[in-house]
């Protein structure tokens, strides 16, 4: 740096200067992160059997379906539908994205919970088709009865989720399975888990809100919910979003509370912003790139397992990924700010 500017931040400078000693935490790297939660999965590859149990029973169970459910609020979803031909459109694509919904839709879809769950293929894919045929199908047709078994299931899938986030933190961090610690912190994770979940849900309405209202406004102004407004109002959603990407990490890490967990997530994110952004994209680019190949057998093959079974490890082994960078971008922070602190605001001595 020009003298001046050495002269004015000499103490911030010459911190920075010393953060890549050897004595101080390497900063987080992302393929050297991705690779050893791979290979911490490959010493314990029984923690596929989570996410391989619930996607064969997602696949061979039979459904919980909200046909009868979905069908009635389209009839009044079309009464209210306007003259207007853009917005008229968009009426009828969303029309026909929830007839899809209705005809492959599973209630037990929902024990792939968020932020915190197992991961699952056939959650998402919507399967209706199994190696024996047509699965059976159990019919909703109250509202109510509906609510309370999404929330019965979705919690369900928190639950077990917590354990298995705790068992994969556990061999991603010290390459063991801590069954006697995850079985006794269990509870408390799974406390910490639900109100975290809750924490997720508020977010997502207070964002969602704001998100409808722009889509209405620009309704009413003439212009098209197209592509581009809806690109930009998801795209300001997922920036608001992004520095939740690791809010559950300390709960299974350092054994925070959730809201504890929330703030550090809120703090590694700002101060590896770049570093972070990166190992976001590359974790979505493998998880969604692998699993169009995991797809590629059809769903009425016992093919099928091969795509599950390739769908856990990959999303395991990321799992096992993110907990390494978390405590190794927690241990960077942490020594930035004890560096800093000592540098910027030294101790008074004594005269």
């Amino acid at each position: 740096p020009p003298p001046k500017t050495r002269a004015r931040y000499g103490k911030i400078i010459s911190s920075m200067e010393t953060l890549t000693t050897p004595t101080s935490p390497n900063p987080p790297r992302v393929f050297k992160t991705l690779l050893a939660g791979f290979d911490a999965v490959t010493n314990h590859i029984g923690l596929l059997l989570f996410p391989i149990g619930i996607d064969l029973l997602i696949w061979l169970s039979p459904r919980l379906g909200l046909k009868k459910i979905i069908e009635s609020w389209l009839a009044v979803y079309l009464q209210a539908r306007p003259e207007a031909p853009d917005t008229a459109e968009m009426f009828e694509a969303a029309r026909e994205i929830w007839m899809v919904i209705a005809e492959r839709f599973s209630l037990l879809s929902t024990l792939r919970s968020y932020p915190v769950g197992i991961p699952s293929l056939m959650a998402s894919g919507f399967p209706n088709q199994t190696p024996n045929g047509t699965p059976a199908w159990i019919e909703i047709s109250s509202i109510g009865t509906a609510i309370l078994l999404y929330l019965a299931i979705s919690v369900v899938g928190l639950v077990i989720g917590a354990l298995y986030f705790y068992l994969v933190a556990g061999v991603g961090l010290d390459d063991k399975l801590p069954w006697r610690e995850a079985i006794s912190g269990w509870p408390r994770a799974s406390g910490q888990v639900i109100l975290l979940a809750l924490m997720w849900v508020g977010l997502m309405f207070g964002i969602s809100i704001p998100a409808l209202c722009g889509l209405l406004a620009a309704a009413l102004f003439g212009v098209a919910p197209g592509s581009t407004v809806t690109l930009i109002i998801g795209s300001i959603m997922l920036w608001m979003a992004f520095p939740l990407l690791f809010s559950a990490h300390g709960v299974f890490v350092n054994q925070r509370s959730a809201w504890s967990s929330v703030k550090k997530s809120v703090l590694i994110t700002k101060m590896t912003l770049p570093t972070t952004m990166t190992f976001f994209m590359l974790v979505v680019l493998l998880s969604q790139g692998l699993d169009l190949l995991w797809r590629v057998p059809p769903e009425d093959s016992w093919l099928m397992l091969i795509g599950i079974t390739g769908h856990a490890f990959v999303a395991t082994g990321l799992l096992a990924a993110s907990f390494i960078y978390y405590r190794e971008s927690d241990l960077w922070v942490q020594h930035v700010q004890e560096h800093f602190k000592k540098e910027v605001d030294p101790p008074e001595q004594a005269a």
